[in-house]
């Protein structure tokens, strides 16, 4: 989901300068986001309030910035050095973030059951002692798998016996 109007059309510098203040004061503001990536929690145009300056638990929803844009997803996993969030309808996480990127929470939000798929994966992907690094490798890894698989099977397949004859060329 991405901000209907608060922070829209903003750069990535004066979203962290806003989100840097708002931490600091612990504001509290209302808004609503578009996108379909948390139904059914959070409705596209739901007004929501984001709590700045509190640090985020898993199973909160977070209010956050990546790349050019800001994403509001649920916190499933996290650590001192990175959070992990995923949007309650999408079939894949989000590449981790750093706390540092997190503009605010929305408390309250009412909790999805997660499927086994997403338990299972949550397991591969993360534990307390994973680094940001390994985690967004792996992730990434489940990008590619899902894209490879989404191709049909033989692409996949082959994809796969590819991978595996580099590797045995290499060692």
């Amino acid at each position: 989901m991405t901000p209907a109007s608060t922070l829209e059309g903003l750069s990535p510098a004066e979203i962290d300068a806003i989100a840097a203040l708002w931490r600091r004061e612990q504001r509290t503001f209302v808004t609503s986001f578009t996108g379909a990536s948390m139904l059914p929690a959070i409705a596209p145009g739901q007004q929501v309030a984001v709590t700045c300056g509190v640090e985020s638990a898993v199973g909160d929803v977070a209010v956050f910035r990546f790349d050019n844009q800001v994403g509001v997803h649920r916190v499933v996993a996290r650590t001192a050095t990175w959070i992990l969030t995923w949007g309650d309808a999408n079939p894949l996480p989000d590449l981790p973030i750093t706390p540092s990127q997190l503009i605010g929470v929305i408390r309250d939000v009412p909790a999805v059951r997660p499927s086994r798929w997403r338990a299972m994966l949550l397991l591969y992907l993360t534990s307390r002692s994973v680094p940001i690094d390994l985690l967004t490798r792996r992730v990434a890894l489940v990008y590619r798998v899902s894209s490879l698989w989404s191709q049909g099977p033989l692409v996949f397949v082959g994809a796969a016996a590819q991978a595996i004859f580099r590797r045995l060329s290499i060692c």
